[in-house]
């Protein structure tokens, strides 16, 4: 029987199904850095946009390594089944709670920044205001000059 070293039997479908699985699970925690990042910067739609390309180029160079290394080459499609799984499980269980907290000091974090800040610009308001009649009063004498 030639060829048959070409498939893969139950047993070892099974073990690269569960390890795509795992395999999942790092696939959630970038996400997650990509979701702090958005907590951290917030932006608009087309940056995001961009952010989510980036995570399914990454996906894809990942599955292709998973693939070339784990597989013998041979795509499968429940590689791509357990990776969604894998990612499921750490999204909807780890993932929310660790992005749950960082939410919480994130927030903490700004608004101690926003707590030190503030006084701040309150003396740079006072010192712009003492600053602004030497700067308005050259350019006035500049404009002058220019005109003679």
């Amino acid at each position: 029987m030639e060829g048959l070293e070409s498939f893969f039997t139950a047993s070892q479908q099974l073990r690269l199904f569960l390890l795509s699985c795992a395999f999942g699970i790092p696939l959630g925690i970038l996400f997650d850095v990509f979701r702090v990042i958005r907590l951290i910067i917030p932006h608009g739609k087309i940056l995001v946009a961009v952010e989510d390309v980036l995570f399914f180029c990454i996906y894809g160079v990942f599955l292709m390594s998973f693939v070339s290394a784990a597989a013998r080459s041979e795509f499968r499609a429940y590689f791509c089944a357990g990776n969604l799984l894998g990612f499921a499980l750490y999204y909807f269980t780890l993932g929310n709670t660790v992005v749950g907290l960082l939410r919480k000091l994130i927030s903490l974090i700004k608004k101690g920044l926003g707590l030190v800040l503030r006084p701040l610009s309150k003396k740079f308001a006072l010192i712009c205001e003492k600053i602004r009649p030497f700067f308005v009063g050259s350019f006035k004498i500049h404009r002058r000059s220019r005109k003679n």
